[in-house]
């Protein structure tokens, strides 16, 4: 009886042990495999590291390389002036060279990564930036469309560097129109700029404006860049709120000997470039993207050689982290005039975000080299000046990469983009621009609006 005893106790115990370690081994299990990690690479000591953020973007593991831009798919887009005057030194960048621009971009983003958007950051806003030559008196031309005609209620800042302050009337205009301006050289700011580049165009202080915005979500608007209908439903579209960054396409694409994409460590594709005179920017969710954007402008004597100015800078970063953006499906279209029996196009016509090419609606009119020509080429017959007759867009513009435009100088001496067909490229539709956007043209110089430039 003793010795029956002993045996259940003893298969008791037993029991008992296979049962507490089957529970150990499901609690192991169950840590390991619904822990939400995110593996970060350490460029210092080239180990792994573990962390419970998912929101933080981490440097991407090496990718395999795509050739596709390799091709005369895109090489027949690229932008000539822009590839004719890097590619010998594309062309003879060292590995090692490459190598030390890519570490040193990563040790920016591993510093940058343990910073956070400051408090105080709230709410939605427009920011621009202005300060050279007539940049000011286009700006408050987009903000009185803005205010006076699509009756916009969102709050604006505008930013100039500190050695091109607004006058006191212009100053006074911003400020009865609900615009701030902003200086950036306040030592108080994020990404404060104290002194300028040697050149005219101050490319870099794009980011900068974005970062420093009092703006949690930015629209960023060039100053020669006038909306079309009111922009705030953008914060509001399933495109942005998905990803917190939309962007819009330009003319060009990349080619493929730019060592842009071995410098990064990202694939090339057959895609458009990024047109940056408007963007839509969630910055908390962006915020180390934007950083690295605003590195690469800040580091503008290397990476301008790349990329052409400021604008795929955002498109690029966002990419080297492998951060989700949304690239508006239609392709960017333009507005100009007849000259010589050829359309000359001297404004970029963006449109809405939508994936159904029958939603597609203008929604910006860029007017970038509409501001280096002549405004003699407008007026006739002592009519008021009329530089929009006419908006040309891609007739198969959502994912299609097959578009050839191009960029030529008429016999007048003026610089126009048009759609060209010689390899089978889709049909361009061509309609008048007052009954495309009604009344747009007359409000836009009735509000002070810049037409082309006067020359002596």
């Amino acid at each position: 009886m003793a010795l029956l005893t002993s045996s259940n106790s003893r298969s008791k115990i037993n029991i008992i042990i296979v049962l507490f370690v089957t529970f150990i081994v499901y609690c192991i299990y169950t840590i390991s495999h619904n822990l939400p990690t995110t593996t970060v690479f350490d460029i210092t000591n080239e180990s792994s590291i573990t962390t419970t953020t998912k929101t933080t973007p981490t440097i991407p593991i090496k990718k395999p390389k795509s050739d596709i831009c390799k091709t005369d798919n895109v090489g027949r887009n690229v932008d000539p002036n822009h590839t004719n005057a890097h590619i010998e030194f594309w062309r003879h960048l060292s590995e090692a060279t490459v190598q030390v621009y890519r570490k040193r971009w990563q040790n920016f983003v591993s510093s940058v990564k343990r910073t956070h958007m400051p408090n105080g950051v709230l709410g939605r806003g427009i920011v621009l930036v202005a300060g050279n030559r007539d940049t000011f008196d286009r700006t408050l031309t987009s903000i009185k469309l803005l205010r006076n005609m699509h009756s916009c209620k969102l709050d604006i800042e505008v930013w100039h560097l500190s050695d091109e302050q607004p006058s006191e009337n212009i100053r006074q205009e911003l400020e009865d129109l609900g615009a701030t301006p902003r200086d950036l050289s306040d030592p108080q700011l994020v990404r404060p700029i104290i002194h300028r580049r040697n050149a005219d165009k101050q490319f870099q202080i794009k980011a900068a404006a974005v970062i420093n915005s009092a703006f949690k979500e930015v629209l960023y608007l060039d100053s020669d860049n006038i909306p079309a209908h009111d922009p705030t439903f953008l914060f509001d579209t399933p495109e942005y709120k998905a990803t917190g960054a939309l962007f819009w396409p330009d003319f060009w694409k990349t080619h493929g000997e730019n060592k842009i994409f071995d410098i990064l460590d990202i694939s090339c594709e057959d895609e458009w470039e990024q047109e940056s005179g408007q963007m839509v920017i969630d910055k908390e969710k962006s915020w180390v993207p934007l950083q690295l954007a605003w590195y690469m402008q800040k580091h503008y004597e290397i990476y301008f050689q790349f990329l052409n100015g400021d604008k795929d800078t955002f498109k690029y970063a966002w990419k080297a982290l492998d951060m989700p953006y949304h690239m508006t499906e239609a392709f960017v279209g333009m507005a100009g005039t007849m000259v010589n029996n050829r359309f000359c196009g001297h404004t970029m016509l963006q449109y809405t975000p939508s994936s159904d090419e029958d939603d597609d609606k203008i929604l910006f009119v860029h007017a970038n080299l509409l501001k280096i020509t002549d405004k003699k080429h407008f007026i006739h017959d002592d009519q008021p000046e009329h530089p929009w007759d006419l908006a040309k867009r891609s007739s198969m513009s959502h994912a299609n990469t097959w578009i050839k435009p191009e960029f030529y100088v008429s016999y007048q001496g003026q610089a126009c983009m048009d759609f060209t067909h010689r390899q089978g490229e889709p049909d361009a539709i061509t309609e008048d621009f007052d009954q495309v956007l009604p009344n747009f043209q007359t409000n836009y110089f009735k509000y002070g609006g810049i037409g082309g430039e006067t020359r002596s």
